[in-house]
C-alpha cells in the first residue's frame, strides 16, 4: 500500500492540472488591464510608436510589451513619454482621453490632432472632461486641437511637478458656424489649481476660460492671436513673476499689467479695438501699469491722446 500512495498523488496531480489548465496561459484579470474606452485612443497605443522611452521626444514603440494587444497595468505604469498625432480627418471625430490617469508616470505629454474637423454624428454637448489629476508626475504637457465646443474641461490641479503647458489651436468644432461661438459656451474651462511649479504658458490660437491666480508662478505666457477666444480684459494682476508676456494681434480694450514685476519682453503687435473692431488699430482705451519707469517705455505705441493710463486700477 504504501508503495501505491506516491503514485495515487501523481495521478491526482494530473486531473487537477488537467481541469484547471496551466496557470501560465491564464488571462489576465481584469483589475490587471488598463481600459481604454476611445477605440482610436487605443489603437495608437497599441500600434503606432507612441511611446518615448529614452526621453528624445520621439515615439520609438508601441505600448503592449508582450503583444497581446492588451494593455495591462504593469505595461502602462512603465511609460514616462507619450507622443501621438491623429488625423482627425481619418478618425471623424473628438478623441477622448479618458484612460489616460491610468500611466501615472507619465513626465511628458505632446499630444496633436484631437479635433476641430466638423463632427456631424457627436452630439454637441459639453460632456467631456479632460482630467490629468492622476499623473502625479507630470512636468510637460502639449495638447493640440481639442475642440472646446465639446470640452467642459481641463482638470490639472494638484500637478505640482508641472512645468510647462502648450494649449494650442483648441477652438470650437468647425462644424458649428464661427459667427455663432460665444462665450462661454464655447470655452473649455482650464483648472490650474496647486500647480505650484508651472513657469511657462502657452495657449496661442485657443478659446480657454483661465484664471491666472491659481498660477502666480508663471513667468512665460504666450497669448498671441486668440482669434476670437480673447478675454474682456487683459488682467495680469496676479503675475507677480511674469517675465516674458505675448498679446500679439489680439483685440484689447482693457490691459492690466500691475502686479509688481518687470517684463523683460512685451510683445504687443497690432492690437486693440479700433474703428470698426478691425484689430490692427493699436490703440487701447485703457491700461494700468506699475508706477515703475520701466513699463512706461513699452506701452508707449499702444496709446493715443484717448487712452486712460493709471497705476492706482482698481483690481
Amino acid at each position: 500500500m504504501k508503495e501505491l500512495y506516491p503514485l495515487l498523488l501523481f495521478i491526482i496531480g494530473i486531473n487537477i492540472s488537467c481541469e484547471t489548465g496551466d496557470t501560465s496561459d491564464n488571462e489576465p484579470e481584469a483589475e490587471d488591464l488598463i481600459e481604454i474606452p476611445d477605440e482610436h485612443f487605443r489603437n495608437a497605443l497599441l500600434n503606432s510608436n507612441s511611446i518615448d522611452t529614452n526621453g528624445d521626444g520621439v515615439g520609438d514603440r508601441n505600448i503592449d510589451l508582450n503583444n497581446d494587444g492588451k494593455i495591462q497595468r504593469s505595461e502602462g505604469e512603465v511609460i514616462e513619454g507619450l507622443i501621438m498625432d491623429f488625423s482627425v480627418l481619418e478618425v471623424e471625430k473628438m478623441i477622448n482621453l479618458e484612460g489616460i490617469e491610468n500611466f501615472v508616470n507619465l513626465k511628458y505629454i505632446k499630444i496633436r490632432g484631437l479635433g476641430l474637423s466638423p463632427f456631424p454624428e457627436q452630439e454637441e454637448s459639453k460632456t467631456i472632461i479632460h482630467d490629468f489629476t492622476g499623473l502625479k508626475k507630470l512636468e510637460y504637457l502639449e495638447l493640440n486641437s481639442i475642440p472646446t465646443s465639446l470640452s467642459d474641461k481641463l482638470d490639472l490641479s494638484g500637478l505640482t511637478n508641472l512645468k510647462e503647458v502648450i494649449l494650442i489651436n483648441n477652438r470650437p468644432d468647425y462644424g458649428i458656424d464661427p459667427e455663432n461661438w460665444t462665450y462661454p459656451d464655447h470655452f473649455m474651462l482650464v483648472n490650474m489649481e496647486g500647480t505650484t511649479s508651472l513657469t511657462s504658458l502657452d495657449i496661442t490660437n485657443s478659446f480657454l476660460l483661465l484664471d491666472f491666480c491659481q498660477v502666480p508662478s508663471l513667468k512665460k505666457l504666450n497669448m498671441f492671436y486668440l482669434e476670437g477666444g480673447e478675454p474682456e480684459v487683459f488682467d495680469f494682476h496676479c503675475l507677480t513673476n511674469l517675465e516674458w508676456l505675448d498679446i500679439g494681434e489680439n483685440r484689447i480694450k482693457s490691459l492690466i499689467l500691475k502686479n509688481n514685476s518687470v517684463l523683460n519682453t512685451f510683445l504687443a503687435s497690432d492690437i486693440g479695438d479700433g474703428y470698426q473692431g478691425w484689430a490692427n488699430y493699436p490703440h487701447l482705451e485703457y491700461i494700468c501699469i506699475d508706477d515703475f519707469a520701466e513699463e512706461f517705455a513699452p506701452i508707449a505705441h499702444l496709446r493715443n491722446e484717448d487712452t486712460v493710463v493709471v497705476t492706482d486700477c482698481e483690481i
